[in-house]
């Protein structure tokens, strides 16, 4: 399967040293979609050492706003090269901390050009198999057994990234912020466990009820803090908590909002609430 998505996506075949993207082999292979050999690969830096590539798994993702192609893989090591190969044009780019999802776009796919047109880009959600924010299975209500809860992850973390993408649909843009974090991981843990937790979402972002005794294995919300104050983070954090636990109550209590075919209806639901106001229901 990999070296088919190769031919189609000749950037997964090259080098990933600093500076590919802007060097004659990217413009040839990638951009002119050249042929290419492993000679003139090797004169452009060390080959892509692929850890799982049997492992990898690509599936077609269905979603109301549109299907996008998934593709997993069980070995992080193939993931951030995967990451880094799609979303980054092959650049050496280190991930965040926690990340273990990619939502690629505007991709060049030999294959798709070759049948539609030279306009025509990809897109591609990629995924790393592990428990979703780090967290075990006897920290998930419901008492799920690793396997469950493995399986459950990799459906949270896929329609949390096709939040983002759909969230990009409604809106007319894709925010990076701690209340659309909280959009993605309610779809997503309504999807992968028919209702959402406060306390999972807490620890999933990695931060407790307060949120001032963060954990260190994971510490997802610090990427859509970082440009707040210490003091102003915590805040944020605090905010996002009591949005989180409103949001809990309110579902509880309007369960016809968890239903499967209300998936729409809720994301526009919880994409008209604000971080600093109360959840309130449509």
């Amino acid at each position: 399967m990999l070296s088919k998505l190769q031919v189609a996506m000749p950037q997964l075949r090259l080098p990933q040293v600093e500076g590919i993207s802007r060097s004659v082999l990217y413009k040839r292979a990638v951009l002119k979609g050249d042929p290419i050999n492993d000679d003139m690969l090797a004169a452009a830096g060390p080959l892509v050492s692929w850890e799982k590539p049997q492992a990898m798994t690509l599936w077609i993702a269905r979603h109301p706003t549109g299907a996008v192609p998934a593709l997993q893989t069980t070995s992080w090591n193939d993931f951030e090269q995967l990451a880094r190969a799609l979303a980054h044009r092959a650049e050496p780019t280190m991930l965040a901390n926690g990340v273990h999802a990619q939502a690629a776009s505007g991709l060049i796919h030999w294959g798709l050009i070759k049948r539609f047109g030279q306009q025509t880009r990809a897109k591609i959600i990629i995924l790393h198999q592990s428990p979703y924010g780090s967290v075990n299975a006897a920290d998930v209500s419901g008492g799920l057994s690793d396997f469950e809860w493995l399986a459950a992850s990799t459906t949270l973390r896929l329609e949390h990234e096709l939040t983002h993408l759909a969230t990009k649909r409604v809106l007319g843009e894709m925010r990076l912020n701690l209340l659309d974090e909280l959009i993605a991981d309610c779809m997503g843990m309504v999807a992968a466990l028919g209702t959402f937790e406060a306390k999972l979402f807490g620890r999933c972002l990695g931060i407790n009820i307060n949120p001032t005794e963060s954990t260190t294995a994971n510490r997802r919300w610090q990427s859509y803090t970082k440009e707040l104050s210490p003091k102003q983070a915590v805040q944020a954090l605090q905010l996002v908590m009591e949005r989180a636990q409103e949001l809990e109550a309110l579902l509880e209590r309007n369960p016809v909002l968890l239903a499967p075919d209300q998936a729409m209806l809720r994301l526009r639901w919880l994409c008209s609430q604000k971080l600093d106001k109360a959840i309130e229901l449509i």
